[in-house]
């Protein structure tokens, strides 16, 4: 079969393969209180940024935060379902450690 036939969608045409990367959503938005950090964080992007430029210097070398970031941009790339549940696991770990869930049933989910 050639490369591009109907039967056979393009490349470019999978999803998730080409074109600006869609905002990566968590199953549920990730709601905390923290000191000069947003309230609720609905997509990796939010987590990323919120780590990157909202965490104080200090709390981001600690490797649950590191740890966190480094699942969150393994799920932003690979784009699969279980990276982004690992991702978001570690991200509501990291949150609870600082005690800064606003849900505490959220760390067991």
């Amino acid at each position: 079969m050639a490369r591009g036939s109907k039967d056979e969608p393009a490349a470019s045409a999978r999803p998730g393969r080409s074109g600006p990367a869609r905002p990566l959503a968590f199953e549920a938005e990730i709601r905390i209180r923290a000191p000069g950090c947003r309230s609720v964080i609905r997509t990796v992007g939010e987590a990323v940024d919120m780590i990157d430029k909202e965490l104080p210097a200090e709390l981001r070398r600690l490797p649950r935060w590191s740890f966190a970031r480094a699942l969150l941009k393994e799920a932003e790339r690979t784009q699969r379902k279980k990276d982004l549940a690992a991702a978001a696991r570690q991200f509501r770990q990291a949150a609870s450690n600082e005690k800064w869930l606003a849900d505490p049933v959220q760390a067991d989910s």
